[in-house]
């Protein structure tokens, strides 16, 4: 006789894993949010090549163009938490100057924002 009996337990097994993926990569994103290495990263990028700075300005402000990214009641990124912020840098905002990904910034480097715009909302660090 042939042993199949580990065939269902592996099936469900690998469901499991399928289905919790994104949530283990989105609980380590949050993890990453508060390391002091991401916040730094995400504050290079802000200033330099995702040209964020251009419209929220350099203590994030905010301007003409975009709001204040310091701790305020947020409109977009609703209830200011990392997962808010990142949603609003990946995706962006219709009908507003902000794009998904701006300067062309990748995941990684959208994720690195997020946490340092998270920090400085946040207190947990100066803009």
């Amino acid at each position: 006789m042939v042993a199949r009996s580990g065939f269902p337990f592996r099936l469900c097994f690998a469901v499991v894993v399928i289905a919790l993926g994104p949530k283990l990569a989105l609980a380590q994103a949050v993890a990453d949010s508060t390391s002091p290495a991401a916040v730094s990263a995400g504050r290079d990028v802000f200033h330099g090549p995702g040209t964020c700075v251009v419209c929220h300005g350099s203590n994030l402000e905010g301007g003409p163009m975009a709001p204040t990214l310091k701790t305020h009641p947020w409109k977009d990124a609703k209830g200011g938490g990392y997962n808010a912020i990142l949603s609003v840098v990946m995706t962006g905002v219709p009908g507003t100057a902000m794009v998904s990904h701006p300067g062309g910034i990748s995941d990684e480097d959208a994720r690195r924002v997020a946490a340092y715009v998270w920090a400085v909302s946040h207190g947990k660090t100066s803009p």
